[in-house]
């Protein structure tokens, strides 16, 4: 019985206390963000990259078009 009565009350406590209504403040630690900055990195410079690529390839189709139109076709 005083098993029951335990496991009751610890039961009560857990839920009255993750059911409550304060928010937890969460303190983001530098480190974290140096680590999320890092991960992203690489993929912002083959992003960078690839636009760069984009634009040389744009600059000549229309550097071929003018060439084009200037010779008659």
């Amino acid at each position: 019985m005083k098993i029951i009565f335990f496991i009751l009350i610890i039961n009560i406590s857990i839920f009255s206390i993750a059911c409550s209504n304060e928010q937890s403040v969460v303190v983001e630690k530098p480190s974290q963000k140096l680590s999320e900055d890092n991960v992203f990195k690489g993929y912002e410079s083959a992003l960078d990259k690839a636009n760069g690529v984009e634009q040389m390839i744009q600059d000549a189709a229309e550097l071929r078009r003018k060439e084009m139109e200037e010779r008659g076709y």
